[in-house]
């Protein structure tokens, strides 16, 4: 300490070492909506989902804006099922995003997968 800097001070406290191929990948999942804890489980690694959202944050990668606790989800619909969603919008006078958000929220937070899905 004494006339020489310690190596630490002033530097990172790590270096960016991920391989192409993981950067590659981080990107891909973020921009699909994905949370930082979802892209670690996307993975297959532990104890990286601190790293990953600081390194977005570092790169200047925001999910969504401001509204880092909502996501986009992009799901293919069938045309006609499409169709028949937003018909039930304007019915209710929404439209089909929103609608589309209220059951996706409304099935998750009521746990009717099984409802909905074991027909």
């Amino acid at each position: 300490m004494f006339g020489r800097e310690d190596e630490r001070l002033g530097h990172p406290l790590f270096t960016e070492r991920w391989s192409n191929r993981k950067s590659f990948w981080i990107g891909v999942h973020a921009g699909r909506g994905l949370s930082a804890p979802a892209i670690e489980r996307a993975l297959g690694e532990q104890d990286t989902a601190n790293v990953i959202a600081h390194m977005m944050n570092v790169w200047g990668f925001r999910l969504d804006g401001q509204k880092h606790t909502h996501g986009i989800v992009r799901v293919p619909v069938a045309a006609l099922h499409r169709t028949l969603i937003a018909e039930e919008a304007v019915r209710r006078e929404t439209d089909l995003p929103d609608l589309s958000r209220q059951i996706l929220a409304g099935v998750a937070a009521g746990d009717l997968y099984k409802a909905v899905l074991d027909l």
